[in-house]
């Protein structure tokens, strides 16, 4: 029974000392992630993360809308999606499932982050090939 405390207290600490916060400016450079293609999500510490092929976000009128397709875990099917974002705290994107996305400024590209409690950033996406 220690044991599994202590790695489940390890577990816990590196998740803390893992976690890496979205660099901002405070602003929101949604028009940084208008029209891009993004493709290739991975973790910070640079694995790939293959649940997303790819996504692109357009402006219609004063609404944000995110599209592409994503593989759905434990069903294994390619499936599209089509979401309105809404703009969240100033500089977040929040899809109809609650998920967060935002402009990184160091690495200049999109995030999706863990969630709204913690805002820590769990993907960075590549910019596909033009």
């Amino acid at each position: 029974m220690k044991k599994i405390y202590i790695f489940c207290l390890f577990l816990i600490f590196n998740l803390v000392i893992f976690a890496q916060k979205l660099n901002t400016d405070g602003q929101s450079h949604f028009d940084q992630l208008v029209g891009v293609k993004f493709t290739k999500p991975y973790y910070q510490d640079g694995e790939n993360y293959d649940g997303v092929y790819y996504c692109t976000i357009t402006k219609k009128g004063n609404d944000y809308h995110i599209k592409g397709k994503m593989l759905l875990i434990g069903i294994e099917e390619i499936t599209p999606f089509n979401m309105k974002l809404k703009v969240y705290k100033k500089i977040y994107l929040e899809d109809e499932w609650g998920q967060l996305y935002a402009y990184d400024t160091n690495k200049k590209t999109l995030v999706l982050m863990e969630s709204k409690e913690n805002l820590n950033v769990m993907l960075y996406f590549r910019r596909a090939s033009k």
